[in-house]
């Protein structure tokens, strides 16, 4: 476990996060602008029995050698990290929330301040948290998410719900709308997004779904359709 670091394309790696009190790490992001700005967020995202819960987000601004708390300790599993492509301040987190309970700490945050504060700008339910969330690189004030309702018991793994959806933002993800349009109707599990970079308004999104609905669908309208 834990968040590691190469210099020699992989030869030989460095752990740079055992001084933290988890292992668990759910997702990280080097701000394009300064690689040496890392954000980290804790907590398994792929739901199994051994997955682990988070304490929240790190952020490093030496490459990973000093990590410093940034908040979210409550979010238990973070999927997700973007750093704005231009200013290292403004980052999203996804927040997928607790494995085996509700979670009212689910949803999309955004930090303008480099995390010393969080802004909390998309909650679906407690039950429901956020699998993933996107960025156009052209333009950034447009980003995507995809909500994901689940829950992990002792004796099965409930991996959809009608509140599975994806939500767009056109404002800096300050507000969301749903866009689903196509989709298929009804339950949804995980879904994963993608943005192209050569042609953004093409978005991509691999579903989980009933009745062989399931798989690859193409928006080449930015998620309109």
């Amino acid at each position: 476990g834990g968040f590691w670091k190469t210099v020699d394309a992989g030869e030989n790696w460095t752990p740079l996060t055992d001084q933290l009190g988890t292992l668990s790490i759910g997702a990280f992001a080097l701000a394009p602008s300064n690689p040496d700005i890392i954000y980290l967020g804790t907590g398994e995202s792929n739901i199994f029995r051994a997955s682990l819960p988070g304490m929240g987000a790190y952020k490093s601004t030496d490459g990973g050698k000093t990590w410093t708390a940034i908040g979210l300790t409550n979010t238990g599993t973070i999927a997700r990290i973007l750093v704005h492509p231009k200013n290292p301040d403004v980052a999203y987190v996804a927040a997928g929330g607790n494995e085996w309970s509700y979670n009212i700490n689910r949803g999309v945050y955004k930090t303008t301040d480099g995390g010393k504060t969080w802004k909390r700008t998309l909650f679906v339910s407690e039950n429901t948290g956020i699998a993933e969330v996107q960025i156009d690189p052209i333009h950034p004030d447009i980003l995507y998410a995809s909500a994901h309702q689940r829950r992990r018991h002792e004796w099965t793994y409930i991996g959809g719900g009608p509140e599975s959806t994806v939500y767009k933002s056109v404002d800096g993800g300050e507000t969301w709308q749903e866009v689903s349009s196509g989709l298929p109707k009804g339950d949804m599990g995980r879904v994963g997004l993608a943005v192209s970079p050569s042609d953004p308004t093409w978005v991509y999104a691999i579903v989980e779904a009933r009745y062989d609905k399931g798989g690859v669908y193409l928006s080449t309208n930015r998620g309109e359709t």
